[in-house]
Protein backbone atom coordinates (compact mmCIF):
# COMPACT_ATOMS: atom_id res chain seq x y z
CA UNK A 1 0.00 0.00 0.00
CA UNK A 2 2.81 2.39 0.82
CA UNK A 3 4.33 1.64 -2.59
CA UNK A 4 1.12 2.82 -4.24
CA UNK A 5 1.07 5.99 -2.17
CA UNK A 6 4.73 6.72 -2.92
CA UNK A 7 4.22 6.04 -6.62
CA UNK A 8 1.17 8.33 -6.70
CA UNK A 9 3.11 11.06 -4.92
CA UNK A 10 6.08 10.91 -7.28
CA UNK A 11 3.86 10.73 -10.36
CA UNK A 12 2.07 13.85 -9.13
CA UNK A 13 5.38 15.63 -8.60
CA UNK A 14 6.48 14.54 -12.05
CA UNK A 15 3.23 15.81 -13.57
CA UNK A 16 3.84 19.23 -12.00
CA UNK A 17 7.44 19.38 -13.22
CA UNK A 18 6.84 18.33 -16.81
CA UNK A 19 6.24 21.12 -19.31
CA UNK A 20 2.68 21.88 -20.34
CA UNK A 21 1.37 19.63 -23.08
CA UNK A 22 0.03 22.04 -25.77
CA UNK A 23 -3.67 21.19 -25.50
CA UNK A 24 -5.94 21.73 -28.45
CA UNK A 25 -8.08 24.86 -28.14
CA UNK A 26 -10.62 23.82 -30.74
CA UNK A 27 -12.94 20.85 -30.36
CA UNK A 28 -12.16 17.78 -32.45
CA UNK A 29 -14.88 15.87 -34.28
CA UNK A 30 -16.38 13.06 -32.25
CA UNK A 31 -15.26 9.51 -32.92
CA UNK A 32 -17.37 6.38 -33.27
CA UNK A 33 -18.31 6.36 -29.58
CA UNK A 34 -19.47 9.96 -29.58
CA UNK A 35 -16.47 11.17 -27.59
CA UNK A 36 -13.87 13.64 -28.74
CA UNK A 37 -10.52 12.20 -29.76
CA UNK A 38 -8.53 15.05 -28.21
CA UNK A 39 -8.57 17.02 -24.98
CA UNK A 40 -10.59 20.20 -25.18
CA UNK A 41 -9.56 23.19 -23.15
CA UNK A 42 -11.57 26.36 -23.50
CA UNK A 43 -9.86 29.74 -23.78
CA UNK A 44 -11.03 30.60 -20.25
CA UNK A 45 -9.43 27.49 -18.78
CA UNK A 46 -6.21 28.04 -20.73
CA UNK A 47 -5.83 31.54 -19.28
CA UNK A 48 -6.10 30.19 -15.70
CA UNK A 49 -2.68 28.55 -15.56
CA UNK A 50 -1.46 27.73 -12.09
CA UNK A 51 1.99 28.92 -11.10
CA UNK A 52 4.44 26.96 -8.98
CA UNK A 53 3.76 29.09 -5.89
CA UNK A 54 0.03 28.64 -6.16
CA UNK A 55 0.45 24.89 -6.71
CA UNK A 56 2.64 24.70 -3.60
CA UNK A 57 0.04 26.62 -1.59
CA UNK A 58 -2.73 24.30 -2.79
CA UNK A 59 -0.62 21.25 -1.93
CA UNK A 60 0.05 22.59 1.57
CA UNK A 61 -3.65 23.25 2.15
CA UNK A 62 -4.49 19.75 0.93
CA UNK A 63 -1.90 18.27 3.29
CA UNK A 64 -3.41 20.21 6.21
CA UNK A 65 -6.83 18.86 5.27
CA UNK A 66 -5.54 15.30 5.19
CA UNK A 67 -3.77 15.76 8.54
CA UNK A 68 -7.06 16.90 10.07
CA UNK A 69 -8.76 13.64 9.11
CA UNK A 70 -8.41 12.16 12.61
CA UNK A 71 -9.98 15.26 14.15
CA UNK A 72 -13.05 14.79 11.96
CA UNK A 73 -13.20 10.97 12.23
CA UNK A 74 -11.78 9.87 15.58
CA UNK A 75 -13.45 6.44 15.55
CA UNK A 76 -11.88 5.51 12.22
CA UNK A 77 -8.46 6.66 13.39
CA UNK A 78 -8.77 4.69 16.64
CA UNK A 79 -9.57 1.52 14.71
CA UNK A 80 -6.71 2.21 12.30
CA UNK A 81 -4.31 2.68 15.22
CA UNK A 82 -5.53 -0.59 16.74
CA UNK A 83 -4.96 -2.45 13.47
CA UNK A 84 -1.49 -0.98 13.00
CA UNK A 85 -0.62 -1.82 16.61
CA UNK A 86 -1.80 -5.40 16.16
CA UNK A 87 0.23 -5.84 12.97
CA UNK A 88 3.31 -4.36 14.66
CA UNK A 89 2.96 -6.70 17.66
CA UNK A 90 2.47 -9.74 15.41
CA UNK A 91 5.47 -8.77 13.31
CA UNK A 92 7.66 -8.31 16.39
CA UNK A 93 6.50 -11.61 17.92
CA UNK A 94 6.87 -13.80 14.84
CA UNK A 95 9.97 -11.96 13.68
CA UNK A 96 11.52 -12.66 17.08
CA UNK A 97 10.60 -16.33 16.80
CA UNK A 98 12.21 -16.51 13.35
CA UNK A 99 15.33 -14.76 14.61
CA UNK A 100 15.61 -17.15 17.56
CA UNK A 101 15.19 -20.15 15.27
CA UNK A 102 17.83 -18.86 12.85
CA UNK A 103 20.22 -18.13 15.72
CA UNK A 104 19.77 -21.66 17.12
CA UNK A 105 20.41 -23.19 13.70
CA UNK A 106 23.55 -21.09 13.27
CA UNK A 107 24.82 -22.19 16.72
CA UNK A 108 24.18 -25.86 15.85
CA UNK A 109 26.07 -25.40 12.60
CA UNK A 110 29.00 -23.76 14.42
CA UNK A 111 29.09 -26.63 16.98
CA UNK A 112 29.13 -29.20 14.17
CA UNK A 113 32.01 -27.39 12.46
CA UNK A 114 33.94 -27.10 15.75
CA UNK A 115 33.46 -30.80 16.49
CA UNK A 116 34.94 -31.69 13.11
CA UNK A 117 31.78 -33.17 11.68
CA UNK A 118 31.32 -32.44 8.01
CA UNK A 119 28.45 -30.10 7.30
CA UNK A 120 25.26 -31.85 6.36
CA UNK A 121 24.86 -31.30 2.67
CA UNK A 122 21.83 -32.45 0.85
CA UNK A 123 22.35 -34.09 -2.51
CA UNK A 124 19.80 -34.51 -5.24
CA UNK A 125 17.91 -37.77 -5.08
CA UNK A 126 18.83 -40.33 -7.70
CA UNK A 127 16.86 -43.21 -9.13
CA UNK A 128 18.85 -45.68 -6.96
CA UNK A 129 17.66 -43.86 -3.83
CA UNK A 130 14.07 -44.51 -4.79
CA UNK A 131 14.78 -48.17 -5.46
CA UNK A 132 16.64 -48.79 -2.21
CA UNK A 133 14.41 -46.56 -0.09
CA UNK A 134 17.30 -44.30 0.95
Amino acid sequence: MSFILRAAFWLTVLAFLLPAAGYETTPQPAGMDGFSNAAYVSDAAASEEIGAGEALTLAARSAQDVMGFCDRNPDICDKGHAIVGHVARQTAYYGGMALTWLTDKAREHQKDLAAGAPPALSRPATEDDYMTGA
